[in-house]
């Protein structure tokens, strides 16, 4: 009896074990580091044809409508070149971005609690298009990082300095 209760107590923690945290955010400098964060975190490797970004998503499923995640990560293997590939030019400009479907309560709560760590760890700049973006001393590259929820997802986004162009508007 005494082990089920441990089995069952052990098995919710475990979920938590692939959360993605603002340590490993601020970590992200380069495509090397953004693969080990995302690797690390469970995401699996989306095959989208596409010179510009790398394709990540966490409980990924494939279907006739198209691929399905509750998390999404891009990395722009170009960061501050302009992409019109797939209409997807609005992310052209960041070095990274993940994206939180907000339905799961889970991502939700992981989503909130790195927006909690931004607002408390770093210093706002300023609006960037939807995005609020801050400044963090604890990152590893140069820029800056911002944070937006749309369509019942929350996003955020590394972006470098000099792309001053309104993104995502």
């Amino acid at each position: 009896m005494k082990k089920l209760l441990f089995v069952l107590l052990f098995i919710p923690l475990m979920s938590f074990s692939q959360e993605i945290t603002f340590d490993e955010l601020m970590s992200i400098n380069s495509t090397d580091s953004f693969k080990r964060v995302v690797i690390e975190n469970g995401f699996e490797f989306q095959a989208i044809e596409d010179d510009i970004f790398i394709w990540y998503g966490f409980e990924l499923t494939k279907t006739n409508e198209g691929d399905r995640a509750t998390k999404w990560a891009m990395y722009n293997k170009g960061s501050g070149t302009l992409a019109q590939k797939n209409s997807i030019s609005t992310f052209a400009q960041s070095l990274a971005i993940f994206k939180f479907v907000k339905k799961d309560i889970l991502i939700k709560l992981e989503y909130n609690q790195i927006v909690s760590d931004i607002k408390s760890k770093c210093e706002y700049v300023k609006i960037d298009g939807k995005y609020a973006t801050y400044n963090c001393s604890e990152s590893s590259f140069n820029g800056t990082i911002g944070i937006m929820s749309e369509n019942g997802a929350g996003y955020v986004r590394i972006k470098p300095p000099g792309n001053d162009l309104a993104i995502y508007q």
